[in-house]
């Protein structure tokens, strides 16, 4: 019985020394995880994520589109001229295919001749300020809608902003694949967001308290979610936690994190279809109705929404001018959608 004793001891102490290992090393663990994450996807100064290379590949259907009759003699030199978000970076490298011929490999090799796209509101700040902190002039956007913070910024300044959109876009909600909701109301979006609605089986889904991810202020698809989402209705202050920085970070935490199927968040449709994808995430539908193409040019789809090429009131710069007067006409619409977009028309 003695030797039983000590074996149990032993036994015991084991036990106790590996949980105790697992307290410790668990969250340390996820903590690695979602810096690795960070670091994955973005840094931390820009908006341009370690998938760039599928951003910036020729579509497989590419064509050389026909530019006879169009005078626009764009320059290496002009692209810096370009800003915007990291959802239309394939427009600003479709504009250096047509116009400039170069390469897929020219354009990953030096990709920041051509590409010049930070955060949506770092880009609105470079427009307002007329360039960079990098001394870049910023004359044109590609990008989502303003925020209320970036008009008033705009204003502060004397600088009108116009805003005209060139793609459309479904804003889409994604939970884990193994979530057994599959669409949502939007008065339902709205409370979960509110605070109002706490819990998944509320919606008709298991009993576990929902996990709602947030981005940062001024970021297109926080913008997106206050505008677009919640209209008049309040979003919920949510937890230093719950606040994500990055798109790439906010599926992955859906898709992967340690509570991934009591999770929510918020994304765009293309990202999530042709920059991002990930097998373990699943866009719901909203009052039954999906983001596809043809929901979005009806307007059936309730979140649906814009790219947009935005210029200031006083621009002067000629090749400014043709590059947007370009991307409104049809052979920009064809353009936009050869590069994966939906085109407004």
């Amino acid at each position: 019985s003695s030797i039983a004793m000590k074996l149990f001891k032993d036994l015991s102490g084991k036990i106790i020394a590996v949980l105790l290992g697992a307290a410790i090393l668990i969250p340390v663990y996820y903590t690695i995880h979602s810096v690795c994450l960070y670091n994955k996807g973005y840094d931390s100064e820009s908006d341009k994520t370690a998938n760039i290379n599928v951003m910036l590949k020729r579509p497989d259907n590419w064509y050389q589109i026909d530019m006879s009759g169009i005078n626009l003699p764009i320059k290496t030199k002009d692209m810096r001229l370009i800003d915007g978000s990291t959802a239309t970076v394939p427009i600003t490298a479709e504009i250096a295919r047509q116009f400039l011929g170069i390469s897929d490999e020219e354009l990953n090799e030096n990709m920041e001749t051509y590409i010049n796209h930070n955060t949506t509101g770092k880009a609105y700040q470079n427009l307002i300020q007329g360039s960079s902190k990098d001394g870049d002039e910023c004359h044109l956007l590609f990008a989502t809608e303003p925020s209320d913070e970036e008009l008033a910024e705009a204003e502060e300044n004397n600088v009108k902003l116009i805003v005209e959109p060139v793609a459309l876009d479904g804003f889409v909600f994604i939970v884990n694949k193994d979530n057994p909701v599959d669409s949502l109301t939007v008065s339902q979006i709205q409370d979960i967001y509110s605070g109002k609605i706490t819990n998944w089986k509320e919606v008709g889904g298991k009993n576990c308290k929902i996990t709602a991810f947030q981005r940062e202020r001024n970021s297109g698809s926080q913008t997106a979610m206050e505008n677009l989402v919640m209209k008049d209705k309040k979003l919920m202050e949510a937890t230093e936690k719950w606040y994500v920085q990055t798109m790439s970070l906010l599926i992955e935490n859906v898709a992967e994190y340690n509570n991934s199927k009591e999770s929510i968040g918020y994304t765009y449709n293309y990202y999530i279809n042709n920059l991002y994808k990930n097998d373990n995430i699943k866009v719901l539908k909203i009052d039954g109705i999906t983001a596809d193409k043809e929901n979005l040019i009806s307007g059936a789809y309730p979140f649906t929404t814009s790219y947009n090429i935005i210029t200031r009131d006083d621009e002067t710069k000629a090749e400014v001018s043709m590059i947007h007067d370009f991307i409104l006409s049809d052979k920009g619409q064809e353009m936009i959608e050869l590069a994966g977009y939906c085109p407004v028309r």
